[in-house]
């Protein structure tokens, strides 16, 4: 496993355990933000330089690399719905079993991370030289900022807890799609000879380790339900 598969696997453990959103320590959310900001767009570089093959012969497959965009567009789709439906308990008792509910919300997330990884990598890669040093830290500490005043307004805004988490998981899916549109519209697809083909094996064991850490997000969101429901009994 080379360093832009660590990176991957390392960046979407930790993305997906920042989804579970129950941390109510201000320290504790601002620490997961820093730390995310500081993987993101502290180790890109170093991950860009030492990559794969592999990873070059995916982004210059147009065909691999438009399947991926399907994808990503899909599974943006699936969890805006997921989120939908969660906004409003009667449909989900309908339809989907709540657990049931909760799992597809986080499976979805954990793929999508790397596929969006992979996009950000191949713009690098285009051409957009940007001094991480700087101004994509600056960039990733923004955006930090701006996921936790979003998700102080929505804790202070709105009295029902469980209605706040489902806020949160919607606020969640709208930032894919709106990833999922930058990604379409300004990623390009260079022509390559025909004989480069993508290897995904190494693809497909970040996506299992990123459903795993998703498994894991989702056990860890269970347990402390179930021990705030026997905190309340």
């Amino acid at each position: 496993m080379d360093n832009i598969i660590l990176f991957l696997a390392l960046f979407s453990l930790t993305a997906t355990a920042a989804q579970v959103s129950l941390f109510r320590a201000w320290w504790q959310q601002l620490g997961l933000a820093v730390a995310i900001a500081l993987i993101t767009y502290g180790f890109y570089p170093t991950a860009i330089t030492l990559g794969s093959n592999d990873l070059a012969a995916l982004l210059a497959d147009p065909v691999a690399m438009l399947d991926m965009s399907v994808v990503l567009v899909l599974e943006a789709a699936v969890m805006l719905v997921l989120a939908l439906f969660m906004l409003r308990e009667m449909y989900t008792v309908l339809v989907l079993p709540w657990k049931l509910v909760l799992l597809l919300q986080y499976l979805p997330l954990a793929s999508a991370v790397g596929v969006l990884c992979f996009y950000q990598v191949q713009l690098y890669q285009q051409g957009l030289q940007l001094p991480f040093d700087q101004t994509a830290l600056a960039y990733g500490a923004a955006v930090a900022a701006v996921v936790i005043l979003l998700a102080w307004l929505i804790k202070w805004l709105v009295p029902m807890r469980v209605l706040r988490l489902e806020l949160k998981l919607a606020m969640h899916s709208a930032q894919i799609v709106l990833a999922v549109a930058v990604s379409v519209l300004t990623a390009t697809y260079p022509y390559r000879p025909a004989d480069i083909r993508p290897n995904l094996v190494e693809f497909m064991a970040v996506v299992v380790l990123m459903a795993v850490g998703a498994f894991l997000g989702y056990l860890l969101y269970q347990r402390k339900i179930l021990k705030l429901m026997s905190q309340r009994g």
